[in-house]
């Protein structure tokens, strides 16, 4: 570079080694540096708060290419983890290069920060945060001549320019290549005078010409912020040392045609009193005003039927009867209404969910948190909680995995809805006291959690209250009848009509008490007498959840009477009185023994009942030995974001196995082993029983397996079909298998399922626990994550009728398996179904509804975050030492023959870490004890709920076809897309700096004028991609391009 011409100030500056001088100056060619030669790996970038870790479940390959990437006006860095996710996710295909985005000062997790005044000010930030990764490659550096790139969308594309001018001044380096998209060549404006002028006197006006689908949802004022920095850069400003990919979008130019089409329809400009919010719909033009609020009522309407009124500008009302051509050149402003944010399909009758248990209020909840009041809930019992808890626990029943899993908020949306935060945690308001410390029925005298101030496995009487508590949380009670019993249904139309309901006869138990015991004992022959309804209720839609843990088997065997006669006492499932009263708490069971028949989850749970109420000996008595899970793999594999393969689980296994004396839990005959150490699958007829307490009390003696049937009873002896006899025994709990309610099959006249739908009608759902075990890797053992699930994609298929019928148009209907009367158990109810159907029908559902993965959000982070923050390593190890030595200490005291004895808790600190350490190894993650960061907790949910509001507003779309609002439309018509295309053209096209009836944010030409920014001997290739350029940063085709690109570049 020459000198003669700089002033004397600046010669004065870089005589003293300030280089900032140089990077605002154009048309002063600097040369770069000449680097070694790259030819091995990388480490991952350095991270910082400019540099967040979006990928922090997963570690890069073996890097040999840096990229960074800059956004565009009010983006974030965690709107890209899942691109950058497919980096380690995706087979291998681009593991080889470690990606970043950088995060602007006041966005994403730098929200608290005070944005950057001007792009300049952004260059110093941004430099500031490469620094470190910049040393490394650069000059002298470990890493010297490694490659890095520069990917840059709108004004992230004047950020880049600038940031590569400044690295080459001062580290004399430059990228090895760069993308742009979304941006003319740096010198050419965005925004005419006019669009500077009304960013300052009007942003929202210009934040909305370029945000109009999402006005609604996003920060206005950090978005005008982030367009006032697109600031230009002379022509001769830089140029790019190095190849250049320049994406362009097809979409741009049919986006402006369909804006500058004339429409068909008139468009309703409609506003919401006392709020910034707008919405434009498209109507006929010969509607009334009463038609238009008819359909706004039943698209945005919290509850059908909402007293809305249309009026003027001026605050008189508009007459229903008025055309809405008449008043479509004003808003139309409307009072009632909530907010154009919550969008939905109503029926023309409500959803009534049956059931009034955990699922069932989930599936409330989930129409609740989308502000859809349109459902009616029913429950035979006075307070929500269910059967299972009602009728089947005992007050002494615990929620057998951790409560994180288990816990009725699971799910990212109630982080920030409601209490907030994650689940039940600390940080959770109103919901944190069902994980502390519990005084009350159920729990020991001197509280639950074995003094470490917390419980991870509440009782009965917390699982209830946590249930009721999110009733009232989400305004859930306001539409629930309790002590109501949905006794008849009729589907009215033909069953295969769209116009069809169900008209649902309804009783009212409070008139009715005297069937109160015949519930609680399920006497099915009491209930099932015809009775005639009280009430009807029209419904659209119908959630039955009758669940599967109230009606057991009932198995009566030969001399049972002499049992009883003899002082002992029978009972079925925990003893809650179905085919007999049985009572754990009367005294009877201290130095007592006991029979357990069966070995699933209610069996591990009744052994803890006996032993907690002193008793001196417990059998399990089996056909099969069914495997047990202790506390801490069970944690292991609910926090775990891949699943969690067998053969690992069963490692964590082995050494509670072990302390307890029980075999190996590799040689159960429920463990299917391949060819290899790691070729295993677990299938076993009943799901895990979980809990430490089975194995110590086995390790005491207390317990003691035999793999035998009962053949018949005598008094105080039970006779066992190989001969053997158990003698001195007091007790036979049966826990033999659960059948369903009959009911629920006859009330439905269920002959089959398909799927989760009743005799194949999507809008008849039903949902109960498989029963069984089959799989090679594990999400999870407990509810939350199932009822999550169901109730998400329950609801998203309901609100999107559309695709559900072309699913079926497609065949769906064909593939999906038929569940009907079991083979194998005929006595089970028709609705009750294994695991295995459950898998096949659920699997090839998804396949037909790609879009629904939205509505789920990523649950592999979602259930890391929120197991890591509900129970923290450390302390979730402490509460199970605690407990198993509290559970000694009672042995020891009250239990006979245990006076002396003490067994140490098999898990340790180290051992987890070595848990975690081979997971990653295994399975190709990064995570650790000590679980994520709180930025990848806050991106998690922030990436949710981002993709939750675009899901909300597309639905818009649909909801404007279905209603009919545009009479005689084509195939391929989009009445609201165009409304919004003349909306965006009318707004913008004397904002931008383009050619006069032009809404492009640049013209075409000076879009190509990238190519003047590249340096002689390097090539500024175009492609082309099918979408608009607001898109292209995350098209899953634009990062084929880009790949293949920087693929070019890689170094061997």
């Amino acid at each position: 570079m020459d000198f003669d011409d700089l002033d004397d100030a600046i010669e004065q500056r870089l005589a003293e080694g300030d280089t900032d001088v140089l990077a605002n100056m154009s048309g002063v060619a600097f040369e770069k540096k000449t680097l070694k030669t790259f030819t091995g790996t990388l480490p991952t970038i350095p991270r910082n708060k400019g540099l967040p870790d979006l990928n922090a479940l997963y570690p890069t390959g073996d890097v040999k290419m840096r990229v960074f990437i800059f956004y565009g006006p009010g983006e974030r860095a965690d709107d890209f983890m899942f691109y950058l996710r497919g980096q380690h996710t995706g087979a291998g295909k681009w593991s080889w290069l470690d990606a970043a985005v950088y995060e602007w000062p006041g966005h994403g997790t730098r929200g608290a920060e005070t944005p950057a005044a001007n792009l300049e000010a952004l260059c110093a930030d941004a430099m500031e945060c490469l620094k470190p990764s910049l040393e490394q490659v650069g000059e002298g550096g470990e890493y010297e001549g490694a490659p890095f790139a520069f990917i840059g969308r709108s004004v992230g594309c004047q950020l880049m320019t600038m940031l590569a001018k400044n690295i080459l001044i001062k580290f004399g380096m430059v990228p090895c290549a760069t993308v742009v998209m979304d941006r003319a060549a740096p010198q050419f404006p965005l925004l005419s005078e006019k669009g500077l002028s009304e960013l300052q006197s009007n942003p929202d006006k210009v934040v909305q010409a370029f945000n109009y689908e999402m006005f609604n949802y996003i920060d206005k004022a950090l978005y005008a912020k982030d367009l006032s920095l697109n600031e230009t850069l002379d022509s001769s400003y830089h140029k790019f040392g190095c190849d250049m990919l320049l994406l362009k979008g097809k979409g741009d130019q049919k986006w402006l045609d369909l804006g500058k089409k004339r429409p068909k329809f008139t468009i309703a400009k409609l506003k919401i009193k006392g709020s910034d919010q707008t919405m434009d719909l498209p109507i006929e033009s010969t509607s009334s005003v009463k038609e238009l609020m008819t359909a706004v009522d039943s698209f945005f309407s919290v509850r059908k039927g909402a007293d809305l009124k249309a009026l003027s500008p001026s605050g008189s009302v508009i007459a229903g009867a008025t055309p809405v051509s008449q008043v479509a050149q004003t808003s139309i402003v409307i009072e009632g209404l909530d907010d154009f944010k919550h969008p939905h399909y109503t029926w023309p009758h409500p959803a009534v969910i049956i059931g009034g248990g955990f699922i069932g209020v989930k599936v409330a909840m989930q129409y609740a948190l989308h502000k859809n009041e349109n459902f009616v809930l029913f429950d035979r019992h006075a307070q929500a909680g269910g059967d299972a808890w009602h009728y089947s626990a005992t007050k002494f029943s615990r929620c057998q995995t951790d409560y994180g899993a288990f816990n009725i908020w699971w799910g990212h949306e109630f982080n920030y809805t409601g209490d907030g935060g994650f689940g039940a945690s600390p940080q959770s308001g109103g919901r944190a006291f069902l994980t502390k410390s519990f005084k009350g029925p159920g729990a020991p005298p001197e509280g639950s959690g074995a003094g470490t101030g917390v419980d991870y496995h509440p009782v009965k009487a917390q699982i209830l209250e946590g249930v009721r508590h999110a009733l009232k949380e989400y305004n859930i009670d306001k539409y629930s009848q309790f002590e109501t019993d949905v006794v008849s249904l009729k589907i009215v139309g033909d069953p295969d009509a769209e116009e069809r309901y169900y008209d649902l006869g309804l009783r009212d138990l409070k008139k009715a008490k005297d069937l109160v015991q015949a519930e609680k004992l399920k006497d099915i022959k009491a209930l099932s007498a015809p009775v005639k309804a009280d009430s009807t209720i029209k419904a659209s839609v119908i959630y039955h959840l009758p669940g599967a843990y109230e009606v057991t088997r009932i198995v009566d065997y030969p001399g049972e009477d002499s049992f009883i006669a003899a002082g002992g006492q029978i009972g079925y499932g925990m003893g809650s009185g179905q085919g007999g009263e049985f009572v754990w708490d009367d005294g009877r069971m201290k130095d007592g023994r006991c029979a357990i028949l069966g070995n699933g989850a209610f069996a591990v749970e009744n052994v803890r009942s006996c032993v907690e109420n002193a008793a001196a000996k417990v059998y399990i008595v089996t056909r099969r030995k069914s495997l047990l899970c202790p506390r801490l793999p069970c944690w292991f594999c609910h926090q775990a974001p891949d699943p969690t393969p067998a053969w690992f689980l069963l490692k964590t296994f082995q050494p509670m196995y072990k302390i307890a004396g029980i075999e190996d839990p590799f040689s159960f005959y429920a463990v299917v082993k391949g060819n290899e150490f790691t070729d295993v699958t677990i299938r076993q007829s009943s799901r895990f029983g979980i809990g430490d307490v089975t194995f110590l009390a086995h390790a005491y003696g207390l317990l003691e397996y035999r793999v035998d049937t009962l053949a018949r009873c005598s008094g105080k002896t039970l006779h066992l079909t190989s001969g053997d006899k158990l003698e001195d025994m007091g007790h036979i709990c049966k826990a033999l298998g659960l059948l369903g309610d009959p009911r629920v099959d006859k009330l439905h006249a269920i002959t089959h399922r398909v799927g989760n739908c009743i005799n194949g009608d999507f809008r008849r759902i039903i949902n109960a626990d498989a029963t069984g075990m089959d799989a090679r890797r594990f999400t999870t053992f407990s509810a939350g994550p199932g009822a999550a699930g169901f109730s998400k994609m329950w609801y998203y298929m309901h609100q999107h009728p559309w695709e559900w019928r072309a699913a079926v148009d497609n065949g769906m209907m064909k593939l999906l398996p038929v569940h009907k009367m079991s083979d194998t158990q005929p006595d089970q109810t028709v609705y009750m179904t294994n695991i295995q159907y459950e898998m096949w029908a659920g699997g090839v559902m998804g396949s037909y509804f790609p879009l629904m993965a939205r509505a789920h959000g990523d649950e592999a982070s979602y259930s890391h975050c929120l197991i890591s923050t509900m129970h923290p390593t450390k302390l979730f190890l402490q509460y199970c030492k605690a407990d198993w030595d509290r559970y000694q200490d009672m042995f020891r005291k009250y239990c006979k023959g245990c006076a002396d004895k003490s067994v140490d808790y098999p898990y340790t600190y180290e051992m987890i870490e070595d848990w975690f350490k081979e997971y990653n190894e295994s399975l190709g993650m990064k995570i650790g004890p000590d679980g994520p960061t709180e930025e990848f907790k806050q991106s998690t949910i922030e990436l949710f709920k981002k993709s939750a509001e675009g899901l909300a507003a597309e639905i818009v779309h649909n909801l404007v076809k279905e209603a009919k609002l545009v009479s005689n439309l084509k195939k391929d018509d989009e009445p609201f897309a165009q409304v919004l295309a003349i909306q965006t053209h009318e707004l913008k096209k004397s904002l931008t700096a383009t050619e006069a009836e032009s809404s492009l944010d640049y013209d075409v030409k000076y879009v190509d004028a990238w190519k003047d920014w590249v340096s002689d001997g390097y090539t500024c290739k175009v492609a082309e991609v099918d979408c608009r350029s607001k898109e292209l940063l995350v098209s899953g085709d634009s990062w084929k391009q880009i790949i293949k690109f920087l693929q070019e570049k890689r170094p061997q």
